[in-house]
């Protein structure tokens, strides 16, 4: 049973902001080692388990199950010592033995399945001695564990409550998690209608959880930020690697980021556009309810008309018309989303949702 706990007065709950910043890293630490493993493969080759991007991948369930396991051991302390100690939002009893946070435990659990299926990983390498495709069994559990990861990192700053330096953590999360899907959202062809219905839903979630100007656009501009380095990085560190361990690259490689090279270049112009579509909602006094589907299903069309020719595919009006249908589903989807994710933060159940003239609050689109 979920309960509130009591807010705190001084800002966010210094513990676990501590520990969301630590799932940050270890949201960073996967998305770059998971750029590094398809280049690796790409232009060395096949490879064994113990490769360096392979550690680094397999660093970032470790640091996010260890941040989990502190957090909720030191929350559950608390709450033996005084049921009614103070958290920075909801908690859950687990077991009927330990607090958990929502979000460190939906990432804990996350971690554990990536650490799971590493162990898998290790066995299939032991079995098969190389991978020759990258959509091996274990893989796709390991894929599963690291979205989850990416789910409980971006609860766990929402439950912190939104405002000042969680908002920089949330979009941190946010962005770096768009980087991370770029490989698992590899199964769910057409490709470029998952990448555009992700990218729409968490663009909205932002809106709908900072209820403030700038940061859909800085999740975007992020997004680019890791995109540039994640372009550079890539070729360089397979090659510096590969030298260090006395190994040749491909004859025919292509000398471009494998992986980085399907991140939607477009994706700060639409953060843009969906940024400017709220901010017309608000000062035109719009219905969100008509306009944020508007909003999506323009911003989806744009995506997946400028997408489409980056990833070499042929036009096909089927394809943009189905990206532009679900799109525009997904946008008020991820606002409806935020609108229940917001009541993880301390107070949210009897406090509204706060308007200043620098941060005018925008209304939900389907709350009840």
């Amino acid at each position: 049973m979920t309960e509130r706990e009591s807010p705190s007065s001084d800002g966010p709950d210094r513990l676990e902001l501590v520990g969301c910043w630590l799932l940050s890293v270890a949201l960073l630490s996967t998305s770059f080692g998971v750029v590094w493993d398809v280049q690796w493969h790409d232009d060395v080759g096949p490879d064994t388990f113990f490769t360096a991007p392979h550690m680094l991948i397999y660093a970032a369930p470790t640091l996010a199950g260890l941040a989990s396991v502190v957090i909720v051991l030191m929350r559950t302390g608390a709450w033996r010592a005084d049921p009614r100690s103070i958290t920075a939002g909801r908690a859950v009893t687990v077991l009927g033995v330990f607090r958990a946070p929502v979000g460190f435990l939906v990432a804990g659990v996350g971690a554990a399945v990536e650490l799971i299926y590493g162990m898998i990983d290790l066995w299939w390498h032991t079995v098969y001695g190389f991978d020759v495709t990258l959509n091996s069994p274990p893989h796709v559990g390991l894929s599963l564990g690291g979205l989850t990861i990416c789910v409980g990192a971006v609860l766990a700053f929402i439950a912190l409550g939104g405002r000042g330096i969680t908002r920089w953590g949330l979009v941190l999360s946010v962005a770096t998690s768009l980087t991370s899907m770029m490989f698992a959202l590899f199964w769910a062809q057409p490709f470029e209608v998952s990448v555009t219905v992700v990218a729409l839903f968490a663009l909205m979630l932002v809106a709908g959880v900072t209820r403030a100007t700038g940061w859909v656009t800085l999740t975007g501009l992020i997004f680019g930020a890791l995109h540039a380095i994640d372009w550079f990085f890539a070729p360089w560190i397979t090659r510096l690697y590969a030298e260090s361990l006395g190994l040749s690259l491909r004859d025919n490689i292509s000398g471009r980021p494998e992986l980085a090279s399907l991140y939607p270049m477009v994706l700060p112009l639409i953060a843009l556009l969906v940024e400017v579509g709220l901010v017309v909602l608000r000062r035109r006094g719009l219905s969100p309810k008509a306009a944020i589907p508007a909003i999506s299903a323009v911003a989806a069309l744009l995506m997946s008309l400028l997408y489409t020719p980056q990833l070499g595919n042929g036009f096909s009006p089927l394809v943009i018309a189905i990206a532009t249908a679900l799109g525009a589903g997904a946008g008020p989807l991820g606002w409806s989303a935020a609108i229940s994710l917001r009541r993880l933060a301390p107070g949210a159940d009897t406090q509204p949702a706060a308007s200043t003239p620098s941060e005018p609050a925008l209304r939900p689109v389907m709350e009840v």
